[in-house]
């Protein structure tokens, strides 16, 4: 018995021009397809986050909780602190994430308050006297308290606490981090405003 090979087929030269021409097509659309992806991925990361970056830092009042009833100063305006670098610091006294930031506030503030860096805290959705309580315990000497317009939190794109929003000397904003913030990025974001 003979075991027969069956003879191979050939493509015709018509059918390798299609074949190729196909992987051609393909390859030029992985490669288009690749040119979109990297437009679409630095058209992102050029869009600001927060709508305020680079534009000026809306004003606002807050009614003074840590220092009433001492015969300081009883409310305190973001534009009261024209040519300063601002820190903006929203908080509540039900938020746990910012107690735990407050230490890194409270030093920066004591670090950085001779070279002329003003802090404000403003209480989001809190009653006086949880925030006054909280301002007391977590030893708080910046201005802190409630705003006295509705309009501060959405002004600034608050969503919740903590965020904080730093702001240069021309009133222009430079930053906002939301969440709880470590002492290192707090210090890097401080360099920036006091530029």
């Amino acid at each position: 018995m003979t075991t027969q090979i069956a003879p191979r087929t050939r493509m015709s030269t018509r059918g390798l021009a299609i074949a190729a021409s196909t992987a051609v097509a393909a390859g030029l659309l992985l490669v288009l397809l690749l040119v979109r992806l990297l437009q679409a991925g630095n058209v992102a990361s050029s869009v600001p986050q927060f709508p305020l970056l680079g534009h000026p830092a809306p004003n606002f009042t807050v009614s003074v909780w840590n220092a009433l009833g001492t015969g300081t100063q009883q409310s305190v305006s973001l534009a009261s602190y024209a040519g300063h670098p601002r820190v903006v610091n929203f908080w509540a006294s039900w938020c746990t994430p910012c107690a735990d930031e407050q230490p890194n506030i409270n030093a920066a503030w004591q670090k950085y308050k001779a070279q002329g860096v003003e802090f404000i805290g403003v209480a989001f959705n809190d009653k006086q006297a949880d925030g006054q309580a909280y301002l007391h315990q977590q030893g708080v000497t910046y201005p802190a308290g409630q705003p006295t317009s509705d309009t501060v939190a959405v002004d600034y794109s608050v969503t919740g606490p903590p965020e904080t929003v730093f702001i240069n000397r021309e009133g222009v904003v430079v930053d906002k981090i939301t969440g709880p913030i470590d002492d290192g990025t707090l210090a890097q974001e401080i360099q920036k405003i006091l530029k």
